[in-house]
């Protein structure tokens, strides 16, 4: 698998008094403000190209996202202006990751929609959390799912993520070769998670539902042990 493939993901708005800022960046200074400054009118452009994706190589960077406009007397402006970006090294292929972008900005837009999740403060402080744990399952696991809250989540899974990873089915038994201790202080949380559960009797379906997992979560996790 293609380790570190996202080298960083930004969250950038309109801001109605000091125009295009980057707002929140994991991790920091990937882009600088002095960059963003440059190239802020492809990030934030103009609204015929909203809900579109776009690609930038900028800086030795590959940037790709997808700006959305939010239309509302509640906003200054009366718009929600942002895009959520990826950033890659400017030599790879970030075609995999495009969808994703997409359902990444249709998640944030129903947030917003429903819970005014981006344009609370006290609520879009959540977002660094979240673009982390999305930038390290997704160049860990090829596949993320995270909990808002108790009824909400999201889903993202990349293109071909699995193609060079061995085949996993729901009736497979996996069995634990090394001891858990080796390693595991430095796993992900999943895989922990999933670890716990293999006994070399449960099938990967059983392992699911006992960890209180997505399918697809575990058999990614299992490929990745493997």
């Amino acid at each position: 698998m293609e380790n570190q493939m996202i080298r960083s993901i930004f969250y950038s708005e309109f801001h109605p008094t000091a125009g295009p800022k980057i707002v929140f960046q994991v991790p920091e200074e990937i882009i600088s403000a002095e960059e963003f400054h440059l190239m802020h009118i492809y990030v934030i452009p103009k609204k015929q190209l909203r809900n579109r994706t776009i690609t930038l190589n900028f800086g030795g960077h590959r940037i790709l996202g997808c700006p959305v406009y939010i239309e509302g007397p509640q906003y200054e402006r009366n718009a929600l202006i942002f895009n959520c970006c990826f950033v890659f090294d400017s030599s790879k292929d970030s075609s995999k990751y495009e969808k994703i972008v997409r359902k990444l900005s249709g998640y944030l837009t129903t947030l917003e929609v429903q819970h005014n999740f981006l344009s609370s403060e006290k609520k879009n402080e959540k977002l660094p959390a979240i673009m982390n744990a999305i930038l390290n399952d997704l160049n860990k696991f090829g596949v993320c799912e995270i909990y808002i809250d108790p009824s909400t989540s999201l889903h993202l899974q990349r293109e071909e993520s699995v193609r060079d990873l061995v085949d996993v089915n729901d009736h497979d038994v996996p069995i634990m070769i090394n001891k858990p201790s080796e390693g595991f202080e430095n796993l992900d949380v999943a895989a922990k998670q999933v670890m716990r559960f293999i006994d070399g009797k449960r099938f990967v379906m059983v392992i699911a539902l006992d960890a209180d997992m997505d399918l697809k979560i575990v058999k990614h996790v299992v490929r990745l042990l493997v």
